[in-house]
């Protein structure tokens, strides 16, 4: 069985016989948010069932490609369809991809989604700037045997969501004048909704939107 940097390594291999374009910035794009993908030029598209030991999305609002483009001149790399921990992946394989596009070249990467509000002053259809989050899916992707060249076994999660670039999103909605919030987000595991007693519970510890 190939341990996981051969796995990378073999995705790798697959995605260089297409382009050697090297993105700095990779994007996951969630639900309803396909569009961005649209505004990638000079782009190339692999399906995700191309990619060696690459896991593919069984969602039909999820169109399940990488894309390697182009926006506004800076290299990118698109997943155009997340992975959700309920369509039955384990937290290593839905991660997978992140650590494919770390070795592609990405060192900042953003992630979007549509998550349910608790928060009364966020309403729906409103963005939030994810400044933190609280993991209740009880599982994490680190848990087994770390390898080194990989990344750290004791990852320091203090400033996991980069303050440089929440104050530049947050400027830039202001300066185009988009409503916009900062928040919490919590991840639980789905796919059910939660119920009122959890809703209450989850504001109660902090959280100001939720999502699986």
């Amino acid at each position: 069985m190939l341990d996981l940097k051969a796995k990378i390594d073999e995705s790798i291999k697959y995605i260089r016989t297409h382009t050697n374009t090297v993105p700095k910035i990779a994007i996951i794009l969630g639900t309803g948010l396909g569009a961005l993908a649209d505004q990638v030029n000079d782009k190339l598209e692999i399906p995700y069932e191309d990619i060696p030991h690459f896991p593919t999305s069984t969602l039909i609002t999820h169109a399940g490609e990488l894309v390697i483009g182009k926006i506004n001149g800076k290299n990118v790399v698109v997943m155009n369809g997340r992975l959700h921990y309920y369509e039955g992946y384990s937290m290593q394989e839905i991660t997978y991809p992140v650590r494919v596009m770390k070795a592609l070249g990405a060192n900042t990467l953003i992630i979007s989604n549509a998550a349910g509000s608790m928060n009364p002053f966020i309403d729906a259809g409103d963005i939030m700037i994810i400044t933190d989050h609280i993991n209740l899916m009880g599982d994490n992707p680190l848990i087994g045997v770390n390898d080194d060249s990989l990344g750290p076994r004791y990852p320091d999660m203090y400033d996991a969501y980069s303050p440089e670039l929440i104050k530049l999103a947050y400027e830039i909605a202001m300066n185009e004048k988009i409503k916009v919030h900062k928040g919490v987000i919590v991840a639980v595991a789905g796919p059910n909704l939660e119920t009122p007693a959890e809703y209450r519970f989850l504001r109660i510890i902090g959280a100001d939107a939720v999502s699986m």
